[in-house]
């Protein structure tokens, strides 16, 4: 059996060509922490043989989908960044003129990187708060690379911490319904949205003709050549006055509307 560097090496290839992940040489403690719980969910006899059997050219996805799930992070909470919000509302929308009085034009959102599904959720509601009537015409694509996120995210099913997490009590009781001992989202606000897997780096956009496209803190885990394909595949996809959202903290090479919000480039 290889040492665990060598799996270690392995593993971190595995990561940057199949999801674009880097991770650092100092992050591998990382790789027992989380995929302890996969293997011997998987009945591997260690880490190692995990991340040997994964890695291997057609290794099945019974094996690849949860390695993948346990090695990205899905850190999200409801409303994040009081300042999207606040531009989305002031800045974007107007922007996009997808509200003036009697529009009837739909309004087309791709959100990456949904993880568990709070932040597309917090959209969905959101919008219907605010633009009421933008929200009947939305339609949202929500993807993530985890199957077991996208699954979560689809069932909207949240603990009470989870929904502690950023969330007022008056949109809980607005907006879910009790679930045994949890919280679901209601039906209105869950059929706006299809979820889908779907792999940044290596698949196509799961659409074109986006009038916006949300990558909120995800290319930060990309290294510089993955980060401008991907943030091109964006671009290729938003219709032509289009924006492209991602983390207030992040940073492009092109002009911005206002933080973390880029139009689509020529």
């Amino acid at each position: 059996m290889p040492e665990p560097t060598q799996s270690w090496a392995a593993l971190r290839t595995f990561m940057a060509t199949s999801c674009g992940v880097s991770l650092a040489d100092d992050q591998h403690y990382l790789m027992e922490a989380r995929l302890s719980p996969v293997a011997k969910t998987l009945n591997f006899k260690s880490v190692d043989e995990l991340v040997l059997e994964a890695v291997r050219p057609g290794a099945p996805n019974r094996v690849t989908a949860p390695l993948i799930d346990a090695m990205t992070t899905h850190e999200t909470y409801w409303f994040r960044d009081t300042q999207f919000w606040k531009a989305l509302q002031d800045q974007v929308i107007p922007k996009l003129g997808v509200n003036a009085p009697g529009s009837t034009k739909s309004f087309s959102v791709w959100l990456a990187a949904c993880s568990s599904g709070q932040e597309v959720y917090s959209l969905t509601m959101f919008l219907e708060e605010n633009f009421p009537a933008l929200h009947e015409r939305t339609t949202i694509i929500a993807t993530d690379v985890s199957e077991g996120a996208v699954n979560q995210a689809k069932e909207g099913v949240y603990t009470v911490y989870e929904a502690n997490r950023g969330l007022a009590a008056p949109r809980l009781v607005k907006h879910f319904e009790r679930h045994h001992a949890n919280f679901k989202v209601k039906e209105k606000l869950r059929r706006k949205v299809t979820f889908l897997t779907h792999n940044l780096v290596t698949q196509p956009p799961p659409g074109i003709g986006f009038d916006l496209v949300l990558m909120r803190n995800v290319l930060i885990y990309f290294p510089d050549a993955t980060r401008r394909a991907v943030v091109q595949k964006a671009m290729n996809v938003l219709k032509p006055n289009g924006l492209l959202g991602i983390g207030a903290t992040e940073l492009l090479p092109l002009p911005a509307l206002s933080p973390g919000w880029y139009p689509k480039s020529p």
